[in-house]
């Protein structure tokens, strides 16, 4: 994808997204701009189909998650999006997996980089998150790549349960 057009389609997804979601989100995509990445916005609201279709084929755990968020009105408020490096999105790279979560981090937010590993691993990764090392620096005792969660690529609010939001708990908006 040219990056005139990734970029349109950052604009365009991240338009289904609350705005208490959309400010660190865009500054997430950012960081990773500034980093040398070429991020892309996969997927950001999920209409209740697309949920259910993600959940049967084991993409999502949840029949309402983040990403069926609606206002009022019904129209899509995401708080949640699959970010994707552009150059690399089938076979993202450990770097790019760790900047994501880091810049996520570092806005309020939180990545799936942790979901389902071991209570020990997931403590050692966001020790190693917190510092500045490449994620090629995660790696086992033994030389292979440290584990990361199951859903890498995932960037989501934090301080909100998902019962909180499907009864219409938003973030609050900041510049």
């Amino acid at each position: 994808m040219t990056d005139d057009d990734r970029r349109e389609r950052n604009r365009t997804k991240v338009q289904e997204a609350h705005l208490g979601f959309q400010v660190p989100l865009l500054a997430v995509l950012g960081d990773l701009e500034v980093a040398g990445y070429r991020p892309r916005i996969q997927a950001c609201w999920r209409s209740p189909a697309d949920q259910a279709a993600a959940k049967a084929s084991g993409h999502s755990k949840l029949a309402w998650g983040y990403h069926n968020a609606t206002g009022l009105d019904g129209s899509p408020e995401a708080l949640a999006a699959d970010v994707l490096d552009d150059d690399h999105p089938l076979d993202p790279s450990r770097d790019f997996l760790f900047a994501l979560a880091r810049s996520a981090r570092q806005r309020g937010l939180e990545t799936g980089i942790d979901w389902g590993v071991p209570p020990e691993i997931r403590s050692a990764l966001v020790v190693f998150l917190s510092g500045e090392a490449p994620g090629s620096a995660w790696v086992n005792a033994d030389g292979t790549p440290g584990k990361v969660g199951w859903d890498p690529n995932h960037v989501q609010i934090r301080g909100i349960s998902v019962a909180k939001a499907r009864a219409g708990e938003r973030p609050m908006v900041t510049a």
